[in-house]
């Protein structure tokens, strides 16, 4: 752009700011009195407005004096929620109207306002302010009384801290009723687990696996005694055999001629005897006793002396020949085989009832792997149960505990730092800052008004305007000429004016601070 253009434009600039300033110099009267009555209204406003007092309390949020890892709280929401909720349960119409009625609260305003515009002016009076960090929080109340703002204030904050007691409380109450009832239902539960496991161990005690080693004990028991029956049985069968055979082979009783008694020498006498008593021994005790080992061998010694005994005996003298009698009975010999016999039958007979056992338990242990998986499937029920019970009341305890912690006052809780004192002096309003707005305002709209009267006066003011209208150039201009006396009738009407607008000003001032104060604005 060149310099003359940046000039031209300057220029107009410039003019047109003389333009709008001889403007407001030819409306300067307009001006004036438009800002006289804007500044007047404003003031009256100002000066009419009731002094508002404020006053607020400072609530230090004092934290949990136990250690969380010692005592576990069970209130779950952060205190910002809390906080929230608080203020919506203390804010609420019917709290405020109990705490209004309770305390005697704004005596003349009951009268004159509805109770729903009287609570709406509380809500809108209240103010609550969270510090950093959220440690601290205040509660502030502004209004006319500055004693009334003191104490409401001081009740609100009172009302918080039993509002927060209470709702924690609350949510203790409510996480113990919840764990309690949830105990009892696991215990109920428990119970039914713990008969049902009790009936069917009652009424399947030999199938439980518990009973597995019993049974594999018994079975090894009934097993051996088997074992034993039947070698007793085979050995007796052995023993009557050979008892048969000796009660055959045995040299029989002769008698003398002339009727004289039997000749048996004492070495067979002995013989016989050991081999009844080593017969009793196998029969009680079985071949592989150390009694029937050492008869057995004293036996066997007896025999081969008498063995050799007769190989060197003498010749026997010629007697009369013996006549044998016929009778080869052995009534030693026939008493054992009697026995050995019972024995026999007493055996064979025990056998069977010990097969049933056997049999039994062999049963009840292939039914032990069925029963142990239907029991295995009750157990884990079972456990699970328990350990959901005592799990519990591990948490049942921990929420008793933490209850009793907040009915001691040791948990989190609101303690007033600061309570909020009867203000000395009026917070508001800034009269000053109200009549300097009001004196602004009513500049602002004078030089409106000034134009816009200017725009709608089509008269000629000046040359320039003159020559635009014409289309030739003014050579000279006369401006307009006063004399004193209209000079000062001209001043007189302005302060005339001055004083009307004034007045009206003011008089409309204290007609809006009365409307506004009906209506409950201030």
């Amino acid at each position: 752009m060149s310099k003359s253009q940046t000039g031209g434009l300057d220029g107009g600039g410039i003019q047109e700011f003389h333009h709008y300033l001889n403007i407001i110099r030819r409306r300067k009267a307009v001006v004036m009195l438009v800002t006289i009555g804007f500044f007047c209204c404003a003031t009256v406003i100002a000066r009419r407005l009731p002094d508002i007092y404020r006053s607020q309390t400072v609530i230090l949020v004092d934290a949990q004096q136990v250690p969380s890892s010692y005592v576990q709280t069970t209130v779950s929401t952060s205190f910002q929620d809390r906080l929230s909720t608080i203020q919506q349960q203390v804010m609420s119409p019917t709290r405020l109207k109990n705490m209004i009625e309770k305390n005697g609260f704004f005596p003349g305003l009951r009268a004159k306002v509805s109770e729903d515009a009287l609570i709406q002016k509380v809500q809108k009076s209240t103010s609550v302010e969270v510090a950093g960090h959220f440690s601290s929080f205040k509660i502030a109340y502004q209004g006319n009384d500055p004693n009334e703002v003191s104490q409401i204030a001081n009740q609100l904050a009172e009302t918080f801290i039993t509002e927060n007691m209470q709702a924690r409380q609350a949510q203790f109450s409510g996480t113990a009723e919840f764990l309690d009832n949830q105990l009892q239902e696991t215990k109920s539960q428990l119970e039914v687990k713990e008969r049902q496991l009790q009936g069917v161990k009652s009424t399947n005690v030999m199938d439980l696996p518990e009973s597995k080693q019993f049974h594999l004990e018994a079975l090894n028991n009934l097993r051996t005694q088997l074992a034993a029956s039947e070698d007793r049985v085979r050995q007796a069968k052995q023993d009557k055999i050979m008892l048969e055979s000796m009660m055959n082979t045995n040299a029989p009783t002769v008698e003398v001629d002339g009727g004289g008694a039997g000749i048996s020498s004492p070495l067979q006498n002995q013989i016989e005897k050991l081999e009844s008593h080593l017969a009793e021994l196998r029969a009680q005790y079985g071949p592989n006793f150390p009694d029937v080992r050492k008869a057995q061998a004293d036996l066997d010694r007896l025999k081969k002396k008498e063995a050799a005994k007769k190989t060197q005996a003498p010749a026997p003298a010629l007697v009369e020949p013996l006549v044998p009698t016929g009778n080869r009975r052995n009534p030693v010999i026939e008493a054992q085989i009697q026995k050995l016999d019972q024995e026999i039958t007493d055996q064979t007979n025990l056998q069977g009832p010990l097969q049933q056992q056997i049999d039994f338990h062999v049963s009840k242990l292939e039914r032990v792997p069925i029963f142990e998986q239907q029991i295995a499937g009750l157990m884990r029920d079972y456990d699970s149960l328990r350990s959901h019970y005592q799990s519990l009341l591990d948490k049942k305890l921990s929420a008793q505990m933490a209850s009793e912690l907040e009915a001691r006052q040791k948990g989190e809780r609101f303690v007033i730092l600061d309570p909020a004192p009867i203000p000395n002096q009026p917070s508001g309003p800034n009269r000053v800052i109200i009549g300097f707005a009001g004196l602004l305002l009513g500049l602002i709209g004078g030089v409106g008004s000034a134009i816009a009267i200017e725009m709608t006066d089509a008269s000629v003011r000046s040359e320039h305007e003159a020559a635009e209208l014409l289309g030739i150039p003014v050579l000279v201009g006369i401006p307009q000429m006063y004399t004193a006396a209209q000079m000062r009738s001209r001043r007189m009407k302005f302060a005339l004016a001055a004083i009307l607008t004034a007045s009206f000003a003011s008089g409309l001032g204290v007609l809006i601070s009365v409307v506004t104060r009906k209506i409950g604005i201030f």
